[in-house]
């Protein structure tokens, strides 16, 4: 199944599995610096990871919890369990350590048991806590719970997330100042939507090459470019019915994706492009003009 799949970016296992290290070693009573020697390449992480959280003498024992808690799913992220089965129900299913540990924390910080955060228990439990910091806790809590999508660790935000954890569990509170926010957001809005204007101009059968000159004199707030490129090259100047059909589908994929705060920035792309004459829809509504 697609969910037990490994992750695909190069190097991905093995820093997953640095970051496990290091975590263990703060635990440990590791130094930064020693552990920068030993993993020069994340010493960027262990800086903010140790700059987030307290000496560890000052754990308190909930955090100690929480960041056992996080590194639960680890040994299937860094390969050393592939039992995908297994280890899922040791992490997020009741009778597992994980559930185990989310028992032990909620009884340490005074919550209602605590339930993955996009879950329907989550979101009612959340509504009934009125102490703000208690909340937050919970929102805490509740997203270490969720983890990667359990064990999706082929997940855009994977990193991101797991660092976003180690300072919350290190402030206790929700996110973090000093990164850029909102960036894969962004990122991913301008991707989608660079994808669907390449796949909506070569279902019209429009020249890439002059379609890349007029984009020069549009500023969309992002760079098409690569993504309109990829379609190009890889759906080639061979058209057939199939190919056309499934670059549609493909096509309304791309344009309905997203959470409800990715598809305000999306919005916000398309309104900008639409202001400059720019549409990735226009294969579709030509389309819907012919069938109406």
């Amino acid at each position: 199944m697609w969910w037990e799949g490994r992750g695909t970016q190069y190097g991905q296992g093995e820093a997953l599995a640095v970051i496990e290290q290091i975590m263990l070693g703060y635990l440990q009573g590791k130094s930064a610096a020693e552990l920068i020697q030993r993993f020069p390449d994340a010493q960027g992480f262990v800086r903010r990871a140790y700059g987030w959280l307290p000496p560890v003498a000052d754990l308190s024992e909930m955090q100690r919890l929480m960041i056992e808690r996080m590194l639960l799913p680890f040994e299937f992220f860094s390969g050393r369990d592939t039992d995908y089965g297994a280890v899922n129900r040791n992490c997020f299913e009741e009778g597992g350590r994980g559930a185990q540990l989310d028992g032990e924390i909620s009884k340490l910080a005074g919550l209602p048991r605590i339930h993955g955060e996009y879950k329907r228990e989550f979101r009612e439990t959340l509504q009934t806590i009125d102490d703000p910091q208690k909340k937050d806790l919970y929102r805490i809590c509740g997203a270490i719970a969720h983890g990667l999508h359990a064990l999706s660790d082929c997940h855009h935000s994977a990193f991101r997330w797991i660092e976003r954890w180690v300072h919350d569990i290190g402030a206790l509170s929700l996110g973090i100042a000093e990164r850029i926010a909102g960036a894969e957001r962004r990122r991913l809005a301008g991707l989608l939507f660079g994808y669907a204007l390449g796949l909506d101009k070569w279902l019209l059968g429009r020249s890439m090459q002059f379609l890349l000159m007029d984009l020069a004199y549009a500023d969309l707030g992002c760079d098409p470019k690569n993504e309109i490129l990829r379609v190009y090259a890889h759906l080639g100047e061979q058209r057939t019915a199939v190919k056309e059909w499934l670059a549609a589908c493909l096509w309304k994929s791309l344009s309905e994706v997203g959470n409800p705060a990715g598809l305000v920035v999306q919005k916000q792309i398309n309104d900008r492009a639409g202001e400059w004459g720019v549409s990735a829809r226009e294969w579709m509504d030509a389309q819907l003009g012919k069938a109406g």
